[in-house]
């Protein structure tokens, strides 16, 4: 006879219950029962996990987590499909139950929702550790983070007084001025700011213009060049400076494509009149969404700049194809190898205004000194890239440039009612 096992959610945590129910349910189901076939995952595997309790959160990047979990929790949360695909370079969430479409739902609500929030606990585990290894503030958070604050563990710590508005801010009373915790609300929640406050309303000034950008690596590891300690010295040897090897060989070595006919391809840039014969040679990338292209491009006008008009420095940095490290030594280019690479070595560019290069202050925890801060730190100009300053802009000038009067339609309607009109005569 068939047996049909409910999955009741209110077993979940009770992982005895769990074994003892997955345990009945197999001695009385025939081999060929539908609930042990794909679409359903095994219950003892759940217990499992459930028995061993929470993974935690890891305190070195070594052990951090990466996107993969152990066989028994993939299968609780999305049958042999997640466990087949745990081989995969990939996160494990994404082949999770109701995680990849309609027909990634399972026949079983519960499986599905072990697979939804079983891809949350993912992505928080992710974002947990993303804070703790690869985010690094600049602006002087970091001692509380990592020592916390009145007896708070400092990734618990919501609010931070680095991220106040000034005195000097035209929103600073607004936001409750100097009482204990400032908080957004009324128009700066409902719209959009210039330059970019409130878009944290427990931290109005977190991503805003004239902030300091935060660093992806401990603040000591961020200038090799100085070997501020062994590790920082060790990791790039005898190549510390960003600029070496070039910049431009390393790009052009590893992105130019041979092409089987230049001539069609021309460069890049086709064939006279958009000609169909012209091609130019790639290697296709199957599970590449072509929109992933626009939306990067998009992005980068929204992520960054650190050059202030009128404060940068007066000398320029080569970024050319000069040099390139041939066995490991530094060579220069000749001015036909340059050529044939299709770079200019003459190529320079402004030095980033340096907003604070005093030697930063330290704390100690667990025995380790830590720096407060980058030994050089450097000025966003542009606002956080989550808040679109790329349509809005992020100060006055961008803003203009970015504006559109709605009158415009109308006069463009006007122009193209003219030309239709009386062709060639429309200015």
């Amino acid at each position: 006879m068939r047996f049909i096992f409910v999955d009741f959610p209110q077993f979940q945590n009770r992982p005895m219950r769990v074994g003892l129910l997955f345990v009945v349910g197999v001695a009385v189901c025939t081999v060929s029962c539908d609930w042990i076939k794909d679409k359903t995952p095994s219950l003892l595997n759940c217990g499992v996990g459930l028995s061993e309790g929470a993974r935690p959160i890891a305190t070195d990047r070594v052990n951090r987590f990466q996107g993969k979990v152990e066989e028994t929790t993939a299968r609780c949360r999305g049958g042999s499909y997640a466990v087949a695909y745990r081989k995969t370079p990939w996160t494990d969430w994404t082949n999770y139950w109701a995680t990849r479409g309609e027909d990634s739902k399972s026949y079983w609500t519960t499986q599905s929702i072990r697979g939804i929030n079983g891809s949350l606990i993912d992505l928080e585990y992710a974002r947990v550790e993303l804070i703790r290894f690869n985010l690094f503030d600049n602006s002087g958070t970091l001692a509380d983070y990592i020592n916390g604050r009145n007896g708070t563990d400092g990734a618990a710590l919501k609010q931070w007084k680095e991220m106040r508005l000034p005195p000097n801010n035209p929103n600073y009373a607004v936001v409750g001025g100097a009482a204990p915790a400032q908080q957004c609300k009324g128009a700066l929640i409902r719209f959009r700011t210039l330059t970019g406050i409130c878009n944290d309303t427990d931290n109005p000034l977190m991503g805003s213009t004239g902030t300091l950008f935060a660093r992806n690596v401990e603040f000591e590891s961020t200038f090799p060049d100085m070997g501020l300690n062994d590790l920082a010295r060790n990791r790039h040897g005898d190549r510390l400076s960003l600029l070496s090897p070039d910049p431009q060989v390393i790009s052009r070595r590893l992105f130019t494509r041979p092409q089987s006919d230049s001539a069609r391809c021309n460069l890049g840039y086709g064939l006279p009149n958009f000609a169909p014969t012209a091609n130019c040679d790639y290697n296709r990338a199957p599970f590449m969404n072509v929109l992933a292209a626009f939306w990067i491009q998009f992005m980068t006008h929204d992520w960054f700049s650190h050059l202030e008009e009128g404060h940068n420095s007066a000398t320029y940095m080569p970024v050319g194809c000069a040099t390139q490290r041939v066995n490991g030594v530094t060579t220069p280019i000749t001015p036909a190898a340059a050529a044939q690479l299709g770079c200019r070595p003459d190529d320079k560019m402004e030095r980033a205004y340096v907003a604070d290069s005093i030697a930063p202050a330290t704390f100690r925890n667990s025995g380790k000194t830590f720096l407060t801060r980058a030994p050089k730190t450097f000025t966003n100009t542009n606002t956080a890239w989550w808040d679109g300053s790329q349509i809005y802009g992020f100060d006055d000038r961008s803003r203009a440039r970015v504006k559109r009067d709605p009158r415009d339609r109308a006069k463009l309607e006007m122009l193209a009612l003219a030309s239709a009109t009386a062709p060639g005569e429309a200015q």
